[in-house]
């Protein structure tokens, strides 16, 4: 009888274990995905780029702004353009002035290439806050 209880503390003791490892090796092997982030100098815009989790002809990250002023300020505040910028080049973005709100979805690309090494991608805001004009230039810079 003690046997048996034996071996099923060992069966039950290697099944946890395999458990174990299996996670740690899926973690170390799963493909990291890292973000770029940048902070606006006013400090009222952070610009993030990162891994969308769909796949598009293999391009699958994209980009928003995130508003960081008072939720007050924000009720004045209207997103003129958005623009993505990598080495000097536009890669996506607004040309023209479509005023609207600050939501969720103020992007400035969807679907783009991960920057490579020793690119130095960009995010741009144009927005109007009490009928002022401000632009922002973001540099991403990659986090882990």
């Amino acid at each position: 009888m003690k046997k048996s209880w034996a071996i099923i503390g060992i069966i039950a003791a290697v099944v946890v274990i395999g458990i174990i490892v299996g996670v740690v090796v899926y973690e170390k092997e799963k493909p990291s995905y890292p973000k770029w982030v940048g902070h606006s100098k006013s400090g009222k815009w952070t610009a993030v780029l990162s891994y969308n989790g769909e796949k598009y002809d293999d391009v699958n990250y994209s980009g928003d702004f995130i508003w960081n002023g008072s939720k007050k300020e924000k009720k004045k505040v209207y997103v003129l353009k958005t623009q993505y910028w990598v080495n000097g080049k536009m890669e996506a973005g607004d040309k023209t002035v479509a005023k609207e709100r600050v939501s969720p979805d103020t992007g400035f690309v969807e679907y783009s290439e991960a920057p490579k090494k020793g690119e130095h991608p960009k995010a741009v805001i144009y927005w109007e806050e009490n009928n002022k004009v401000h632009k922002e230039v973001i540099p991403l810079k990659k986090k882990k």
